[in-house]
């Protein structure tokens, strides 16, 4: 069964980015025009997804009114739902959270992350129970990093502050909703979730090279906007 859903991960703090994230969710920001999370949806939409559930939290009222106001939805082709969040509870307790509303298998993105490569080449990719869209980046400093043997991700590595170039998750993951555990309070996806799933060989990875950027600091928030702006909805 082909993939339909995407799931975003909109709600997080965005502390990195000062007072343009006070009031503000990061997937909100301005990027070339528009807000950013609206690139998101478009490439969605164009990658044949249909429906979209948000993970939101800091500023959810916003995504809310946004959704209503601009009618994005209607006008990409797609059925949109928010999932809120009671109190903050990391990347995981989000997916946690809302796992009675997830797919059997979807599409998993950082709200705050642009990754040009054709998302249904992931999404259709069931060699695994998950699957991570990887990219080759330097400097890797920022990132968490990952060990490829053959196609199973076989670690994930803590940021290192010297590192010069590695393999990163690139913010976007194919997901069986079977993963997604039955617990309750915060957690992480990066740091809970993901190294537990690797340790377990259920981790594939699968690297591509396209455009890549995320908007957690002002200057990739302003490259962003040169980076996606021939792009129209």
């Amino acid at each position: 069964m082909s993939v339909r859903q995407c799931v975003v991960l909109v709600g997080g703090l965005g502390s990195r980015l000062g007072e343009l994230t006070r009031d503000m969710p990061k997937p909100m920001l301005q990027v070339a025009g528009r807000p950013f999370l609206e690139h998101l949806l478009a490439k969605a939409a164009r990658h044949g997804f249909a429906d979209v559930l948000l993970l939101a939290g800091h500023g959810a009222a916003v995504i809310d009114h946004h959704l209503a106001e601009s009618q994005i939805g209607e006008r990409l082709g797609l059925r949109i739902d928010v999932s809120v969040e009671p109190a903050p509870l990391g990347t995981g307790g989000a997916l946690v959270h809302a796992r009675d509303r997830l797919d059997p298998a979807f599409l998993l993105m950082n709200g705050d992350t642009w990754f040009d490569f054709d998302w249904r080449d992931l999404a259709d990719w069931n060699a695994y129970p998950a699957g991570m869209a990887l990219r080759s980046v330097a400097p890797a400093d920022r990132y968490e990093t990952v060990s490829l043997e053959a196609d199973r991700v076989a670690r994930m590595t803590p940021r290192d502050p010297a590192l010069r170039q590695g393999l990163i998750n690139g913010g976007v993951m194919r997901l069986e909703r079977a993963l997604i555990p039955d617990a309750s309070g915060a957690l992480s996806l990066e740091r809970d979730l993901m190294p537990a799933l690797c340790a377990s060989g259920q981790v594939g990875g699968r690297v591509f090279a396209g455009d890549f950027i995320d908007i957690g600091l002002p200057e990739s928030l302003v490259a962003a906007s040169d980076l996606i702006k021939p792009r129209q909805l």
